[in-house]
């Protein structure tokens, strides 16, 4: 099985709108809901391309019986533990005539150390995943080790653990040696703790993940694509050139697509480029809709890749 877990999963609601007005009414179209969390949106793009994709998710109130119901309609396999505490809201505001966004992001309600070891038990115990995927924040006083101590629980098997997070989160979770990481280049400055302000220090931030035992580094770049580090060489793939409608969900396209190209044992290399494509179909989407496999299977056969040694 392919297997997602998002201890922190939400409900997108986007909104559209010219300008937003301080001080004032702001009228604007009926949102678009969808499922949302970085696990959530890496699963629900597996599994456009695969079956066997499962995603384990603590859901609780209204909220969760909402993005419940979006994600079976969509066909996922869900492992759900249900939880006290209502699931928590995102709001994205689209400005068209600034051409940008405003992202508000809940942290999310504290929710049981029962209902989270009841979430754990079930990824480590129950399940034996051939690729797991640990992605977004986690919910309120959970420890930042949570990754960390999963990827340590399948250490020895056969699954390949890819982590995508932020901060401590994914500090700790590194430093446990995961097989592959997909941090973007902002949440590898927080990893290095300064700024990356060229393509080289990029490349040297990248090494330093890779260290730790990581086999696969994979930094995201937006438009200018990705840098990976993959056994001891370095690939720079570069997707053409598209209309950028939306970048909510890019990220967690690409780590969708690298995983579900490793579960169906595809080259890590062609799983790169396989990446690169989901998240560039991503953003040419309104919305959070996510990538079309079509638009992939185009963008694919355009997305370079390029070798340099290290």
């Amino acid at each position: 099985m392919l297997l997602s877990l998002c201890p922190n999963p939400c409900l997108d609601v986007y909104y559209y709108t010219g300008v937003l007005k301080e001080d004032d009414t702001n009228r604007v179209e009926n949102p678009l809901l969808s499922p949302g969390g970085k696990g959530v949106n890496a699963a629900r793009v597996a599994s456009r391309f695969c079956s066997g994709v499962f995603l384990a998710l603590p859901l609780g109130g209204c909220i969760g019986g909402c993005v419940k119901e979006l994600l079976e309609a969509e066909g996922l396999s869900l492992i759900v533990v249900e939880t006290q505490e209502e699931t928590r809201v995102n709001t994205i505001l689209e400005q068209r005539a600034k051409g940008s966004h405003i992202l508000i992001a809940s942290r999310g309600a504290p929710i049981k150390e029962s209902e989270i070891e009841k979430l754990k038990y079930a990824v480590c115990k129950e399940c034996s995943p051939r690729v797991l995927i640990l992605g977004g924040s986690v919910p309120p006083d959970l420890p930042s080790t949570y990754y960390a101590e999963i990827v340590e629980s399948f250490k020895g098997t056969e699954t390949k653990v890819i982590v995508d997070a932020d901060g401590e989160l994914l500090k700790n979770a590194i430093e446990a040696g995961p097989f592959a990481v997909k941090p973007n280049k902002h949440e590898l400055e927080r990893f290095v703790g300064h700024s990356l302000l060229s393509f080289e220090d990029v490349v040297s931030a990248a090494k330093e993940v890779a260290s730790h035992g990581v086999e696969v580094v994979i930094v995201s770049l937006g438009e200018h694509g990705a840098l990976a580090l993959y056994q001891d060489e370095a690939y720079r793939i570069i997707p053409p050139k598209v209309e950028v409608k939306n970048t909510v969900g890019a990220g967690d396209s690409v780590v969708g697509g690298f995983a579900c190209r490793l579960y169906l044992n595809s080259e890590v290399v062609e799983a790169l480029r396989f990446a690169v494509a989901c998240g560039t179909a991503t953003v040419v989407e309104e919305g959070t809709k996510l990538c079309r496999p079509e638009v992939v299977q185009k963008l694919v056969k355009e997305t370079r890749v390029f070798k340099f040694s290290l």
